[in-house]
């Protein structure tokens, strides 16, 4: 029998406590909590999960009003002897343990003890739930995105669009979800489309090779965006060893950057390449191998007459270096240490200074993006980062980590300033891979399993939580007052930017999606595992 249904006999069986009404209300989380017990689409996707997964996924048991905290709040003596506390600590107890029994269950299927055996790792992850950090009121300091290009505001030139906040610049998605146009891919490829003029761009594998030790060619692509034909493909160099990757990324996971003048693309161990609009290499720039767990796959900022690029290395050396856009030299370097990361840095001017800002793990922190160097740093990310720094009513948000940390930092300041801009602290709840989107005072995430989330960005605290259907890669879009987001299984999902969660529109295309889409002039450019979609109303 499915897990499932064993749980959804179990609550066949569930006292009448747990539907009486509630004196003591859940919070957002610990719903949600309840709702996945019998949900489905959650048990779908508990199936999926990895260990490194299942290890972040049990602790969402440390919801804000969980039972330990709950009983350390009213005392052991006033729960026994008040019928009303007694109840809201049974019902809280009973959601912990049934939501613990489903994670040990899918632990069994992989042959290994759950972590949360251990009750004195159970009590100090119950403990540190929804702890938060306090600091001053925020700065009244402006934040302002740095856009690659001059009119770079009017096309997607960058992951993420021109702000590298998902902020669709003009129109909107269309009412309507036909396809235009479909093109066929060479091969497998994570990253996503950008957008200038007339072209789409984008990297992207050829055919897999049969010698098992050899990489597929890698190549910078564009189309037509009217039809999707293909305008030109040009073939990076060779490397002299091909990157061992992880199962779910490739070797065209880094998504390109343009000024409308030149189009830049990281593609590992073949380099930097810059070509130009009609597909003709300008340079290349060998940037030795990238070794790390999982492989590369960040991507490339413009900054000025700077391209800059940012690769956190498990194994190998950590790239964080500045080159000529026009001539592919090296303009500065840093030093960076050994550790798990595939964030991409944001340009912002802040205040009267521009920022590159890299959400990376452990750290959270600024470099002045000309020359290199640090202006401050924040402790508090988790050990592995890939989410984008957010910007938004004056602050800057962090998340990272599967049901990591999330973070909200004041602007401005020098050297560590982790006493003194964290405005607030989330211990749980950040994403793994997307990453957030800020719109009129609140933050919305939706993490890599599936769970959307809507909290107060001035606080911190959760309005709302909703379970979508299936795992999600890419990150939110923005389009006016509503979010996009495609889940991997590629059903795409319409909601309001609101106080509750409200669907708008459904559709699912019937591919696999991993890579954020573009947007622009009311079209929507996604790229599935085999195509290049075109899709709007004409």
């Amino acid at each position: 029998m499915p897990a499932w249904m064993r749980c959804l006999c179990l609550l066949c069986l569930i006292p009448s406590f747990v539907i009486a009404d509630e004196p003591y209300p859940h919070s957002r989380q610990l719903e949600a909590l309840h709702q996945d017990l019998t949900s489905r689409d959650y048990h779908a996707v508990l199936a999926t999960m990895i260990p490194t997964d299942l290890r972040a996924e049990w602790q969402r048991v440390a919801t804000p009003d969980n039972y330990y905290l709950f009983m350390k709040q009213h005392g052991r003596e006033a729960i026994a002897a008040n019928p009303l506390l007694r109840q809201s600590y049974e019902k809280r107890k009973y959601i912990a343990d049934r939501f613990l029994l489903l994670v040990r269950e899918a632990y069994e299927a992989k042959k290994q003890k759950p972590p949360f055996a251990d009750e004195a790792l159970l009590i100090k992850v119950l403990e540190s739930a929804d702890r938060r950090g306090k600091a001053d009121d925020a700065a009244n300091v402006s934040i302002r995105p740095i856009f690659p290009a001059a009119d770079a505001e009017k096309q997607w030139p960058s992951f993420r669009g021109p702000t590298q906040q998902g902020i669709v610049p003009t129109g909107a998605l269309l009412n309507g979800w036909e396809t235009r146009w479909k093109t066929p891919l060479p091969g497998r490829g994570n990253s996503s489309p950008i957008v200038w003029d007339n072209a789409i761009f984008l990297t992207t594998e050829g055919p897999r090779p049969e010698a098992a030790d050899a990489g597929p060619e890698r190549y910078l692509l564009a189309l037509d965006r009217t039809d999707g034909h293909v305008l030109w493909k040009h073939s990076a160099p060779s490397p002299h060893e091909v990157e061992k990757l992880y199962w779910k990324n490739t070797y065209a996971s880094s998504t390109v950057v343009t000024d409308g003048e030149r189009v830049i693309a990281f593609l590992g161990n073949s380099g930097l390449v810059c070509c130009d609009r009609e597909g003709n290499r300008l340079w290349q720039t060998d940037l030795g191998l990238f070794p790390t767990m999982h492989g590369p796959g960040t991507t490339p900022v413009l900054y000025r007459d700077l391209v800059i690029v940012m690769q956190d290395q498990t194994k190998g050396t950590s790239l964080c270096a500045a080159y000529d856009k026009r001539t592919g030299l090296q303009r500065w370097k840093n030093d960076r240490p050994n550790q798990a990361g595939w964030s991409n840095p944001v340009l912002l001017h802040i205040g009267d200074r521009d920022e590159l800002i890299y959400n990376g793990a452990n750290i959270v922190i600024s470099y002045d993006p000309a020359s290199g160097k640090e202006l401050w740093r924040v402790n508090g990310s988790s050990e592995e980062s890939i989410p984008m720094i957010v910007h938004g009513g004056g602050m800057l948000f962090s998340s990272s980590g599967r049901n990591g940390p999330i973070m909200a930092i004041r602007p401005g300041g020098h050297g560590d300033i982790t006493a003194s801009h964290i405005a607030w602290r989330n211990e749980r709840g950040g994403p793994h891979v997307p990453s957030p989107a800020y719109v009129d005072g609140r933050l919305y995430i939706v993490n890599d399993t599936g769970i959307a989330t809507c909290l107060d960005a001035t606080t911190g605290e959760t309005v709302w939580q909703h379970r979508l259907r299936g795992r999600f890669s890419m990150s939110p879009l923005i389009l006016d007052k509503k979010l996009l987001v495609i889940s991997e299984d590629g059903v795409a999902t319409v909601f309001h930017a609101g106080k509750v969660f409200e669907a708008i529109d459904e559709h699912a295309f019937g591919e696999t999606v991993l890579s954020t889409p573009a947007i622009l002039d009311g079209r929507l450019y996604i790229r599935t595992a085999e195509n290049m979609l075109c899709i709007g109303e004409p």
